[in-house]
């Protein structure tokens, strides 16, 4: 119990980001009445013995305490951008062969930095996953200046791809946080292709947004006229030019760097995905040796994901 409940808090430290002790138990599955109280035990223990602090409601690792605040102000701003994410998320879900729309990233989480874009999880129908993205992509460029500050749509997947391959903290952490906007029947779909998540949360699950329903005459009109061979030409030409385009931009990289850090499938599209998970998997590998070290014993329960060094920052 305490090695979860530290396992959690080292995680959120990647972010500074401090939990109230409902999240913590939540989190961690001690939602049982039995276990919850052996949790809020667990946690006056790890305060008493000067491994975490508490402050205001909020549980960080020692020395932390600093971060309730950057928090408090982090969760007002994403209730305040909250508004603006809702109402770019119904204009994506009016877009043709979109089926499904998520807030993700750290406005999923309920906290927003000065300078974070709002993130959206795209589900497409299969088949027209790059029409659907290229169509969004030019409304983004013709009348938002190509701005990425509310309009971020880097994941997308088609509605029989809603699979996630790598399993760890981190895609455990994005898959469970997502907020459904738009579909909601999906959105239990995708956590139900996704089970594993329970091996890091046992039972937290987002409560959806109200639905906000979609413009459909445009969008019924569009699927219809590509809903054939036109369509399918159409959607092999956009993907192979938006790989070419992608390509260009990151031409700087190496073939091997490209190929890792994108995933530019006919059924998916994640901009850098393998690198931001392997920094902070390593991060959090890194963190647990550090408190091992601190505690003087081993954290017990699930392995760790790397054999990172301690000398990574």
């Amino acid at each position: 119990m305490r090695t979860d409940l530290i396992r959690t808090l080292l995680y959120f430290d990647i972010f500074s980001y401090p939990l109230s002790e409902e999240e913590l138990l939540s989190y961690c599955g001690f939602v049982a009445k039995e276990s919850g109280q052996l949790a809020r035990q667990a946690l006056q223990d790890l305060v008493k013995d000067g491994l975490i602090c508490k402050k205001d409601g909020f549980y960080c690792l020692a020395g932390k305490a600093e971060l309730v605040e950057r928090r408090l102000s982090g969760n007002k701003r994403a209730k305040e951008r909250l508004i603006t994410a809702r109402r770019y998320a119904r204009l994506i879900a009016s877009f043709p062969f979109v089926e499904a729309v998520m807030l993700s990233g750290s406005i999923a989480k309920g906290y927003m930095g000065r300078n974070d874009d709002i993130d959206y999880f795209i589900i497409t129908r299969p088949g027209r996953l790059w029409i659907a993205r290229s169509l969004l992509v030019l409304f983004k460029k013709l009348f938002l200046g190509n701005s990425h500050r509310n309009f971020c749509i880097n994941y997308f997947v088609d509605s029989q791809s809603l699979h996630i391959r790598e399993q760890n903290r981190f895609t455990a952490t994005e898959i469970a946080f997502l907020v459904p906007v738009y579909n909601e029947r999906m959105y239990r779909q995708m956590l139900g292709a996704n089970a594993w998540i329970k091996t890091y949360y046992p039972t937290f699950t987002q409560e959806g947004q109200p639905e906000m329903p979609a413009s459909k005459w445009i969008k019924t009109l569009l699927e219809a006229l590509l809903d054939n061979g036109m369509g399918n030409r159409l959607e092999a030409f956009l993907h192979k030019r938006s790989i070419r385009i992608i390509r260009n931009k990151f031409q700087q990289m190496s073939t091997s760097a490209f190929h890792s850090s994108f995933s530019l499938k006919k059924n998916e599209l994640r901009y850098l995905p393998g690198r931001q998970q392997h920094r902070i998997i390593r991060r959090l590998c890194w963190k647990e040796r550090l408190f091992e070290r601190r505690m003087g014993a081993p954290l017990q329960g699930m392995p760790r994901l790397s054999n990172t060094p301690l000398t990574q920052s």
